[in-house]
């Protein structure tokens, strides 16, 4: 085993990672039949994101949505990393046995216990060693659809890592800090861990299994899990993307605000209200934040929802479906919409696009 700190990430205290660590993850689209340009815009991200440099940082968020995505298209919460896949909705079943508990120790045991009995084995444990007390993933026989030593499945496991301290993290007081010691993780000390760098503790490397040792006084830590952003988010995967949106400098640039804006409405969040909620400031602050870069929230809104639609009817939703999806009241106020939009009835487009298909 060894010991070395965690790396500096670029963006100072942003929870980041590479290009080039997240790349596998369009091949995996690829290989179950997912669309990425479907995935990346659904997560609010540019379909070119994966073009730039291997090196090219981005957050570590953009890699919770893609997975988050992921989930939802490919019915596969574990995000086809697994050979077992895990149904959509299992995220519901862990949000709510989590939100009974009552302490940080129960939330652990709760949240060992839940992937404990999905997976069928007992690969997550709460371990208690003289003052600390760790959570521990062993994936020693986990029936991996990769070579388990490969960097992609490390890297998996190590964002596991963060996904499960986030977690922890949504349900303490607000400016409440988690004691946490250590982080541990079977990959080489030699690999680049950005996306690790953020939680500030030493990192060992080479152990035997991935876990997060925290001093005991994490037991006396109260958890409001009704507070909890990421108990209440769609998913687990998206409620931790928008934790570690909040883990940034001080503040954004416009450009940044109205990037986080479209994931936000990507995700889901059509409402202003909550979209400024998600994003941590009041309405007239987001309002005030994007006018200064010369945008409208409902200019936002309505450009992302004719994207979502137009990806939608080429893949040839219904649009009653779609106007359901997009929160329209029915069918004839999205095909309003739409044609303020394009200039031409949802029917009208698709047929386009199914002859553009055809005709070279």
């Amino acid at each position: 085993m060894t010991t070395v700190s965690a790396q500096p990430a670029p963006f100072g205290t942003a929870p980041v990672l590479t290009v080039g660590a997240a790349r596998p993850l369009l091949a995996m689209m690829t290989a179950s039949h997912l669309e990425p340009a479907n995935i990346l815009r659904r997560a609010g991200l540019t379909t070119g994101i994966f073009d730039a440099a291997d090196d090219t940082v981005i957050r570590l968020s953009d890699y919770f949505r893609i997975c988050e995505q992921m989930a939802l298209q490919g019915g596969d919460e574990s995000c086809h990393v697994s050979l077992r896949p895990l149904m959509v909705g299992t995220s519901e079943l862990v949000q709510a046995r989590l939100r009974g508990c009552t302490s940080m120790p129960d939330v652990m045991e709760v949240l060992a216990n839940s992937y404990n009995i999905i997976h069928g084995h007992r690969y997550n444990q709460v371990q208690r060693r003289g003052a600390m007390i760790s959570y521990v993933i062993d994936d020693a026989h986990f029936p991996y659809a990769f070579d388990p030593d490969d960097a992609f499945v490390i890297l998996s496991l190590e964002c596991l890592l963060v996904y499960v301290h986030v977690l922890l993290l949504s349900l303490a007081p607000v400016a409440v800090a988690l004691p946490l010691k250590a982080i541990r993780t079977r990959g080489h000390a030699s690999a680049r861990r950005g996306h690790l760098a953020f939680l500030g503790v030493p990192l060992r490397a080479g152990t035997a299994t991935f876990g997060l040792d925290y001093d005991t006084a994490l037991e006396a830590i109260p958890v409001t899990p009704a507070a909890s952003p990421v108990l209440s988010a769609r998913t687990i995967y998206g409620g931790v993307a928008d934790m570690l949106d909040q883990i940034q400098p001080a503040r954004l640039a416009t450009p940044d605000i109205v990037r986080r804006v479209e994931r936000e409405i990507a995700g889901g969040r059509y409402d202003q209200a909550e979209v400024a909620t998600a994003l941590g400031m009041s309405v007239a602050s987001l309002r005030r934040r994007l006018g200064e870069g010369g945008v409208a929230f409902r200019d936002v809104r309505a450009t992302m929802l004719n994207s979502i639609a137009r990806t939608a009817l080429g893949n040839g939703l219904a649009v009653s479906d779609i106007a359901e999806m997009l929160g329209f009241s029915d069918g004839r106020s999205f095909a309003r919409a739409f044609r303020q939009w394009n200039g031409m009835a949802p029917g009208d487009y698709r047929n386009r696009s199914e002859l553009s298909a055809i005709v070279p």
